[in-house]
């Protein structure tokens, strides 16, 4: 056909309605997926970045029991009289005398002394490195610990890659069992393979083997959960990151 003596463009044709959702929908999906992936990997990310941290604590740990030629001990009721002392009163059995927020603060305390020590501490970048202040109490800290943690002012904990506290999982004392009326009761005061007096966080986290302290991440959650539970507190617990192998059971 000839229209004022040029031929006519042909008429152009848009997307129908159909078309158009079926490309946003394309669209759509691919931007998740590629969120997902990006999600993913910062996950990967915060998680090896937390392990690493757990290896320098793991690794200071270690360094300081080969200065000091021995364990670490904890437990409770120092009695010099009859020549029990322990380096920390932490938590032991069914008696909570630290919040666990506060264990490793404590345990950094006594560790980071040494220089060859606060040189591997001084290795974890300080961004996860949180300094109490008196009367200033984190999210961390619930109120019913508020008087203990004053306690601790000016000590440091160990954040994750999440930023919240990473605890320590530790044996107790070495267990006597000729000793009365405390060794000989294991219903009360349970004694681990390792031959050491249960602590309290052992309850909760895992049980360290081998007389060794373990330090441990709530992991991506935020939750650390209870080993001895069941459902979601148990589901809780499977993402939880830890410095060395634990005994989960």
């Amino acid at each position: 056909m000839i229209y004022q003596g040029k031929a006519k463009p042909p008429r152009l044709r848009g997307f129908t309605l159909i078309e158009l959702v079926v490309v946003i929908a394309i669209i759509l999906l691919l931007l998740g997926l590629t969120l997902s992936a990006g999600l993913a990997i910062r996950k990967q990310s915060e998680v090896r970045e937390t392990e690493n941290i757990l290896r320098l604590l793991d690794t200071a740990m270690q360094e300081w029991q080969r200065i000091a030629e021995r364990p670490l001990s904890w437990g409770e009721d120092d009695n010099p009289i009859i020549g029990i002392k322990y380096d920390l009163q932490g938590k032991i059995g069914a008696l909570p005398l630290t919040p666990e927020m506060l264990v490793i603060t404590e345990l950094l305390e006594v560790i980071n002394r040494p220089d060859q020590v606060k040189n591997i501490i001084a290795q974890i970048d300080s961004d996860f490195i949180h300094r109490y202040v008196f009367r200033q109490y984190p999210a961390w800290i619930k109120p019913m610990d508020e008087d203990d943690m004053d306690g601790f002012a000016g000590g440091i904990t160990v954040l994750d890659a999440w930023g919240w506290p990473i605890y320590a999982t530790h044996p107790g004392r070495v267990a006597n069992p000729d000793a009365f009326p405390v060794d000989n009761m294991p219903v009360i005061y349970p004694i681990d393979e390792d031959g050491t007096v249960s602590t309290y966080n052992e309850g909760i986290y895992g049980t360290a083997m081998n007389r060794t302290v373990v330090f441990v991440s709530a992991g991506p959650d935020g939750e650390f959960g209870l080993q001895s539970a069941t459902g979601i507190e148990f589901e809780n617990t499977r993402d939880n990151i830890f410095s060395t192998a634990i005994d989960r059971e």
